[in-house]
């Protein structure tokens, strides 16, 4: 269970178009060790695994057309399969825990390690604000060379995100590789134009570890009350900001395609 822990730090938004906005604003997120979740449950008074709490991570929140008989593990599992990827040795979810019964993820990611503890596999799970969810699952074909304790993954769009940004374009993931026990997460997202080699919009993610105990949960309540109801009300906020700056709308269609 020393694997599971919270990061308590600060998401970075910048676009560099001619759109250009920068804002930056506190937040709190959870990785949890998914062989462990059991347990927390079990040790921890404020956190409760499928069931209601001050903080609760639930299965319905992940996943689209899974299997209803796995847990969670086992549909993590039977998505690397399809995929033709290991099964890894640990696998941590960074994600935003239910508060007070509530949540809204832009993006969770399952980071799967190997024996050596070095990142091997990542699902990076995304959601709109239309209902829609989409996995981008990577592994040694997205993998591109990095600096060393940097693991950087690449790949193509396919789904709708956000109705300001519009057209084709590529998501490269970075990811710090320090293995369990790492003081820090650092987790970065570029978004660029195909034909353009520096990204339009960042998103960064950092954060100081904390131990997973009632009393960092606690601290995180007050600290970061109601996370999920802060980050969907700056999304709706940053989203009146644009439309009055005369950013172009666009909603998605049904199959939630990229515009």
């Amino acid at each position: 269970m020393t694997t599971s822990a919270l990061y308590r730090g600060h998401l970075v938004h910048v676009r560099t178009d001619a759109h250009a906005r920068r804002f930056r604003y506190p937040i709190c997120v959870a990785a949890l060790d998914l062989a462990a979740l059991d347990r927390l449950h079990a040790r921890l008074r404020l956190f409760s695994y499928n069931r209601r709490n001050l903080f609760s991570l639930h299965d319905r929140d992940y996943g689209q057309a899974d299997d209803p008989a796995l847990d969670l593990r086992g549909r993590h599992r039977a998505v690397l399969a399809a995929h033709d990827l290991p099964t890894p040795a640990r696998t941590t979810l960074v994600t935003q825990l239910r508060t007070a019964d509530y949540v809204f993820n832009p993006v969770s990611f399952f980071l799967g390690h190997d024996r050596a503890d070095r990142l091997e596999t990542v699902v990076a799970e995304v959601n709109n604000n239309y209902g829609g969810r989409h996995r981008y699952v990577l592994g040694p074909d997205q993998r591109q060379p990095d600096r060393p304790g940097r693991a950087r993954f690449v790949v193509d769009k396919t789904f709708f995100v956000s109705p300001f940004i519009h057209g084709p374009a590529r998501y490269q993931f970075g990811f710090a590789d320090r293995g369990a026990d790492a003081a820090g997460l650092d987790i970065r997202m570029d978004v660029a134009r195909p034909d353009q080699p520096r990204p339009f919009f960042v998103a960064h993610l950092r954060g100081d570890r904390r131990p997973l105990t009632d009393r960092a949960l606690l601290a995180a309540a007050v600290r970061y009350p109601l996370m999920s109801v802060q980050v969907i009300a700056l999304i709706y906020g940053e989203a009146l900001l644009a439309h009055a700056r005369g950013v172009s709308f666009r909603r998605p269609g049904p199959d939630h395609a990229p515009t």
